[in-house]
């Protein structure tokens, strides 16, 4: 059995590793944006869309009852292997049904073949990769997770920088992002073998398919809602508007991933308190979980909204500056991600996974009606306003689909809420003129904010200090423990 690690532990293996992936692959959608036209660029978008939506597919929701059974039980070797199995029959079935839609869906010549270029290599690899990512999350090494992911980045921003150099085709291009995504998987593999045995002759664990229908359509609405952007536009507006309002996501839609390094280590931490009949540390844990994820989410979004000009300009060049107003509308869904991610799943982890599932239906219905509607009248700007009402519904949502609602309305709502609109409208009014002092002082006051007025921060960064002085006394200048006053040897 690996030996697991702490909760600090994992999310400081999530935090590096997600901060650096995500710095990596937006360099790479920055320099495709550089080296594609915005026409290119919104097929390829489409492309990406479909590659999640079908990667979604050769899941079905089974890493999470692989989760939920796996936390209860001590070896694992037969249930990753019918896990496993479960996702290559998924697989299989994917592939072979998306050929046959993709064709019904799109007629144009140059979409199909973007969407082939891209599409199988990066789907098989994000397959082997989710096996992999899944296995050492129920494991509590995230480590490895990191390993994977900053892995993948690199070969990914090589193998572009590569394109580039050689001024291949863009549909080569898109073939080798995928392709990375491949190498990947195949790394993610390797690692997972290291640390369990596959036995293909082992029975079969039925478990896996219990109360997996809620798990199902709640990973399908999840994984739509952010890609049914350019689904949704590539139908209102022209390839070209599709294309800048990839760009504007691109930002946002890679840094609120960063909140949800701490919903990735306190999940399997939830669904054990959970299974072991501790309601009251459940629900302490998720708290603690809704207040960080909304104040990580805070710091961004201020960041974001303000520093948007600079961003679009230094990032990918004057001729998106069109991206400026989307960017800093959809900043927004950021600090809405940070509380939504960590109310949601404080629901699944509490068997209520059905509740979660009603709510994001609710989001698809209403966001595909505002995408669609806003978009046609007020174009790219419109779309950007959908996508922040979509994420407000879902505020809304798991708020009162919450059971302890109350208490996450007193201690995180309404208190974190206080805050970041206070903080933000009164610096705004004052400093709009001077967008990096603003951001400083915004994200300043907010924090002044938390540790006046939250006792909870307040001793978490008490216990902290405590440790870090008593780790201090223990230890000599050379790293050597002390014992009764002296180095030990």
């Amino acid at each position: 059995m690996i030996k697991k690690n702490s909760i600090a532990k994992n999310i400081f293996h999530l935090f590096y590793s997600t901060v650096l992936a995500n710095i990596l692959n937006a360099t790479t959608l920055i320099i495709l944006a550089n080296y594609f036209n915005a026409k290119n660029y919104g097929m390829f978008s489409v492309a990406l869309s479909l590659s999640m939506v079908m990667n979604f597919c050769t899941d079905l929701g089974v890493s999470n009852t692989f989760l939920r059974e796996g936390s209860k039980k001590e070896k694992l070797d037969a249930q990753f292997t019918s896990y496993l199995k479960i996702r290559l029959i998924c697989l299989i079935f994917t592939v072979f049904l998306f050929t046959v839609g993709i064709h019904m869906l799109y007629q144009q010549q140059e979409i199909l073949h973007m969407i082939y270029s891209l599409l199988f290599p990066m789907l098989i690899g994000l397959t082997m990769q989710s096996i992999g990512i899944t296995y050492f999350q129920l494991m509590e090494r995230m480590q490895f997770i990191a390993f994977i992911k900053i892995i993948t980045s690199i070969v990914l921003i090589i193998s572009i920088i590569l394109c580039m150099a050689l001024n291949v085709d863009v549909h080569l291009a898109a073939t080798l992002y995928g392709t990375s995504y491949l190498m990947g998987g195949l790394c993610s593999l390797y690692l997972v073998r290291r640390f369990t045995k596959i036995v293909w002759k082992s029975p079969f664990q039925k478990q896996l398919l219990k109360k997996l229908s809620p798990f199902l359509l709640s990973g399908l609405l999840m994984m739509l809602i952010p890609q049914i952007g350019p689904l949704v536009l590539e139908k209102t507006l022209a390839i070209t508007l599709v294309g800048l309002f990839a760009v504007s996501y691109r930002i946002p839609s890679a840094l609120y991933q960063i909140p949800g390094v701490i919903a990735g280590a306190f999940f399997p931490m939830l669904f054990k308190q959970y299974n072991q009949g501790d309601l009251k540390e459940h629900a302490r844990l998720n708290i603690l979980q809704m207040k960080i994820m909304s104040l990580m989410g805070m710091g961004m979004t201020i960041s974001i909204f303000y520093l948007a000009a600079y961003l679009v300009t230094v990032l990918f060049g004057d001729e998106w500056g069109d991206a400026v107003e989307l960017l800093k509308i959809l900043s927004f869904i950021i600090v809405l991600q940070g509380f939504n991610i960590a109310i949601a799943d404080g629901l699944t982890t509490r068997g209520l996974q059905s509740r979660r599932t009603i709510v994001q239906f609710t989001t698809i219905v209403f966001g595909i009606m505002s995408l669609y509607f806003l978009s046609l009248t007020y174009a790219v700007v419109g779309a950007a306003y959908a996508v922040v009402i979509m994420e407000s519904i879902s505020f809304i949502g798991y708020v009162i689909a919450n059971p302890i609602r109350r208490t996450v309305i007193k201690r995180v709502v309404l208190p974190y809420g206080t805050y970041f609109s206070l903080s933000f409208l009164f610096v705004h009014f004052f400093l709009n003129a001077y967008p990096f002092i603003a951001m400083c002082l915004t994200i300043i006051l907010i924090l002044t904010m938390v540790y006046l007025l939250d006792q909870t921060f307040k001793n978490l960064i008490a216990d902290f200090l405590s440790k870090r002085k008593q780790h201090k006394t223990n230890y000599g200048t050379d790293g050597r423990h002390k014992q009764y006053g002296k180095i030990a040897k």
